[in-house]
Formats: C-alpha cells, structure tokens, sequence
C-alpha cells in the first residue's frame, strides 16, 4: 500500500511544479524557463516524499504551462528530454507512481465538438509528460465521465467515441473516476469494462452517490472496482478523503478524519489485492502525515521501496 497527495506539497512551500502564467506573457522564452523551474519543482518535491514516506504523487495540470493551447509551440519533449527521462528512472528506482487529474473543463462527451477537442488535447498533454518520463501504464490520467445530456446513454456514447480518439500509447494511462452526482460506481464500472479502462473508486463520491449499491460493504465494493484492474495497470488505486462539515456534500476537509480511515483499512482487510490510496485531502501531504501513524501500524503499509527497476 503506497499513499500520497496531489499537486501541492505545503510541507516544502518553495517547491512548487505548477508555475504557470497569465496568455499575454506566454511567450516561447517564458515557458522554457517556467517549465525547467517546474521540472526542479518536481525534483525536490518527489525528494521530499521519498524522506516521508509519500510514494504517490500528482502532478497539475499546470506542469507545462498552456500545454493544450495553441499558444505554447515549444516542444518541450523533446528540448526537455532528457531531464524528464532522468526523473522517470527515479520514480521507476524508488518505486513512486505519479498521475494526473483531468480538470472539470476537461469534458470528453460535451455536445459541442469545441469542448471536445480541447478535452482531447488535454489528454493528449497530459499522455505525453508521462510518456516523456517513459512511465508504463500504472502512472494514470484521471477522467470523471462528464456531462450526462440528453441521456445518460447518449453521453456514454460521445464518451467512448472520444475515448476511441485517443492513441493507444496515451490510452494505457488512462482511468475512471466515480462522481459525488451523477456517475456512481456501478455506473464507471460498467462504462470501464466496456471501454477496457479501470476505475478508481472515490470512496467519498460513493458515499454522496452510491447508486443501487447503497450500504454494500466496503471490501464488496472495493472487489468489485478492483476486478477492472489489469496487470499493466499496476495495483489498483482508490482515492480517499473526509467529508468538509462545512461545506457542500462532496466537499473535501483539511484534514483525514482518522476514526473513518481506521475503519475504512480495517474494512478494507478483507479484499485480496494490494492497493494504493490518494489522499485528497485539501491539507496535502500535511493531512497524510498526520494519519501516517495509523497507516504505519497496517501491515499492508508500503514502508520500503516498492520497485528497484531503473
């Protein structure tokens, strides 16, 4: 069991991996300079998680700035090359698992082929810095399902045909998501086996939104996500998180709630694989370290190097 948080370490505030800037300022020298700061960003950040004990890691959207929009025509994968490549040897050495995370504009069965097209391109970004870092397919893309007009069937429809869009060396990456409104758990399930994608399961989404599988136990639930998991996709990876009391139902809090994550890794013994868990906790690496006691004491607890392959 590796854990860890996404994009921000607020544990070491002067790494950062998402500089970006503002479109009129994007100029070719611009983006060259943000994204080799971007690239040192990621070095001490993954540093810092390895002295921690943080073994996933997302990276934001905003790690090559502009990268999907016409503006930016650096090819940086390739001026960049070869530092992505040693970074990925030291993820592939000590066993880290990086992702992304498609953004709520990033929607692949919107009705307007605009939309559609820079969803694409998303992707395709997004598929590209983890196939620059020369990452296999157990380093995921995330994708929530979209919109859900006219029907539910007709945009799982435009979704697949979006999803048939993507090459194959991008789509090994890629992963579903259950949402806190619309598509539950059985619903990505089903969407996943028939595009051939796994899905990761939002335990805090599944609680705002259980669909027909109300009150199934978690290690049920747990199995039955799991069994979309192939082996070139690496253990399965579920995303964790307690509710914020004072904000919206699916409203991620600062901190874990330890009472429900000790429950939750008691539950969840029952389940035959090993499995990674995603903190999003909007505390980052803070909220992790906090419980970090609690996930030392599971037996399952990834407290050694999960991989030594270069």
């Amino acid at each position: 069991m590796r854990v860890g948080y996404a994009c921000i370490c607020l544990g070491r505030e002067d790494a950062r991996c998402q500089r970006t800037t503002v479109l009129r300022n994007a100029a070719p020298e611009k983006l060259r300079s943000l994204i080799a700061a971007n690239l040192d960003g990621l070095e001490e950040i993954l540093e810092y998680n390895e002295a921690h004990g943080f073994r996933l890691f997302r990276l934001g959207n905003a790690f090559i700035p502009f990268a999907s929009h016409p503006v930016n025509d650096v090819p940086w994968w390739r001026e960049f090359g070869a530092r992505f490549q040693d970074i990925g040897r030291w993820v592939r050495r000590h066993g880290h698992r990086l992702s992304f995370h498609a953004s709520h504009f990033t929607i692949l069965n919107s009705e307007n082929p605009a939309v559609v097209e820079s969803a694409l391109a998303d992707v395709a970004y997004m598929g590209r810095v983890l196939e620059t870092l020369e990452l296999d397919g157990e380093h995921k893309i995330i994708l929530h399902m979209g919109v859900t007009s006219p029907t539910l069937e007709e945009a799982e429809d435009r979704f697949a045909a979006a999803i048939d869009r993507v090459p194959p060396e991008f789509r090994r990456h890629l992963v579903l998501e259950n949402d806190e409104r619309f598509y539950s758990a059985e619903r990505a399930i089903g969407l996943g086996r028939r595009l051939g994608l796994p899905v990761v399961v939002d335990v805090l989404h599944h609680a705002c939104h259980p669909g027909a599988w109300a009150g199934m136990p978690c290690a049920e639930l747990l199995e039955r996500v799991f069994t979309t998991w192939g082996a070139a996709d690496g253990p399965p990876k579920m995303h964790f998180s307690s509710q914020d009391p004072d904000k919206k139902t699916g409203a991620h809090d600062y901190w874990v709630d330890a009472a429900e994550l000790e429950a939750f890794l008691v539950q969840s013994r029952a389940v035959s694989r090993d499995f990674d868990i995603m903190f999003e906790s909007k505390g980052k690496d803070l909220a992790v370290a906090a419980v970090l006691p609690l996930l030392q004491q599971d037996p399952r607890f990834q407290a050694t190097r999960h991989s030594v392959a270069a």
